[in-house]
């Protein structure tokens, strides 16, 4: 009984992902600020993270451990990655910028990163699809 203690605290603990905003606000703000200096760079982030959550959760670790480093530094670890490349290749400044978002807000990025494809769903908050209109110009 005193073991399943411990994991009850750590579950309360948990922030939920619809809740990840409101206990998070300042972060969650950055993040709309990040996606919105390049929102193309960040719907091609969003989907990574859709598609390989374990992946933006490898990043984010590193980030917050990794102060200062350029995401290239991080691609020689995992080049085994061919959608990280191809982001390195097309958006690397964003993606140097979303690091510098997670080094400045570890916790919400910790907790954001505690829920697979988490940032996938606070990006289709934060940035909504092309209108069918937009994307036929």
């Amino acid at each position: 009984m005193l073991r399943a203690l411990p994991l009850c605290l750590v579950a309360a603990a948990a922030v939920p992902l619809t809740e990840w905003k409101l206990h998070h606000p300042e972060a969650a703000q950055a993040l709309r600020v990040w996606a919105s200096k390049d929102p193309r760079a960040a719907r091609k982030v969003f989907a990574w993270d859709g598609l390989h959550p374990e992946q933006t959760k490898a990043l984010v670790d590193w980030a917050i451990k990794n102060t200062g480093d350029d995401v290239v530094s991080f691609r020689t670890k995992h080049q085994d990655w061919p959608e990280f490349q191809d982001l390195l290749d097309k958006h690397r400044p964003a993606l140097n910028d979303f690091a510098g978002w997670a080094r400045q807000n570890v916790d919400a990025a910790k907790a954001l990163m505690e829920h697979p494809r988490g940032l996938e769903q606070a990006g289709k908050q934060l940035v909504p699809a092309k209108s069918r209109q937009a994307r036929s110009r």
